[in-house]
């Protein structure tokens, strides 16, 4: 079915694969402070899952679909030495993420593989006007079936009289 959270796994098993010393991982509660702040442990290229678009393929049952998941891969690195010093480290991290998701099929938790991961594009967080986060957008496309449970003709489980 292709669901968010495979295509999650798959992302993050790729970039843990390929990220030597990088922080990896999903954004969540945990990387929020007290003062609801994002902290995170860098250098990172953290994963945050954004939304999800389904076209149906012309199945009369609306069925089968392409799916296409966006996923935001926050990169930051950490370089004191001053703002400059901070924005190139934090690029340099880009720079390694960018040739690993590019093109890759991810391998799904039930060994099927995804089309090529398409780049979509690079910005930074709105308030962050030197560059110390960048967010590399990206596209996982597969083709999604649904079982259709609940498809005409098929009960209702528990109610076997619809």
């Amino acid at each position: 079915m292709v669901l968010p959270g495979d295509a999650e796994q798959a992302l993050l098993a790729a970039l843990t694969a390929g990220l030597t010393g990088i922080n990896v991982g999903a954004i969540g509660e945990s990387d929020i402070n007290d003062n609801d702040e994002l902290v995170l442990q860098m250098p990172c290229a953290r994963q945050r899952y954004a939304s999800t678009e389904y076209r149906n393929q012309g199945d009369n049952q609306w069925l089968t679909y392409d799916v296409s998941h966006i996923f935001e891969i926050w990169c930051a690195a950490e370089n004191l030495t001053s703002k400059e010093a901070q924005r190139t480290a934090t690029l340099a991290v880009v720079a390694l993420v960018l040739p690993l998701v590019a093109g890759a099929r991810l391998t799904l938790p039930d060994g099927s593989v995804t089309e090529p991961v398409a780049l979509k594009g690079i910005g930074k967080l709105p308030d962050d006007i030197v560059g110390q986060i960048y967010i590399c957008t990206v596209e996982v496309c597969a083709i999604a079936q649904f079982p259709g449970t609940l498809a005409a003709g098929t009960p209702t489980p528990g109610n076997e009289d619809n």
